[in-house]
């Protein structure tokens, strides 16, 4: 299993917006753990070391969730 690597942020110059530079890391972070995980949120909250509660509440805070 290959290993995925985070996005690494960074910074030409300050000031930076915080709030979105966290959000598109932790954005970043979901998608790279969903894809290792062939999408299996169980694995993934495991992989990101969430339960799989707080999974859930991530993926509907960023509307990553399946709405059919």
């Amino acid at each position: 299993m290959s290993k995925v690597v985070p996005p690494v942020p960074t910074v030409a110059e300050f000031p930076i917006n915080f709030k979105q530079s966290v959000q598109d890391y932790e954005l970043g972070l979901i998608k790279n753990a969903l894809a290792a995980s062939q999408f299996n949120q169980k694995k993934t909250a495991e992989a990101l070391g969430v339960t799989y509660h707080q999974l859930r509440g991530l993926l509907k805070k960023y509307d990553l969730l399946d709405n059919d």
